[in-house]
């Protein structure tokens, strides 16, 4: 465990040796969590990072689920539209 200091205005540094580690990069976006008293700082995960650690997943299948879920909520955002304005009229 590493000791690190906040500043006046609720800044921190991540000591570099973490920042290398996880491949930390300036602008990078981090996702905080409290959970019971617990703060933690994750990096976003890159799906690619995965391959080879979680023998099941198949990231060509995964994009192809993503992108067709994201169609069909597509459709029903439409067809929400439509009722309203049906219902408008």
């Amino acid at each position: 465990m590493q000791k690190i200091r906040m500043s006046r205005r609720g800044q921190i540094v991540i000591p570099a040796n973490i920042r290398k580690k996880y491949n930390l990069k300036e602008g990078e976006i981090l996702f905080i969590e409290d959970s019971e008293g617990i703060i933690k700082l994750k990096p976003k995960t890159k799906f690619r990072s995965l391959c080879g650690t979680w023998p099941e997943l198949d990231i060509d299948t995964i994009t192809k689920e993503i992108i067709e879920d994201r169609e069909r909520e597509e459709e029903r955002e439409k067809e929400r539209e439509k009722l309203i304005q049906e219902m408008i009229k």
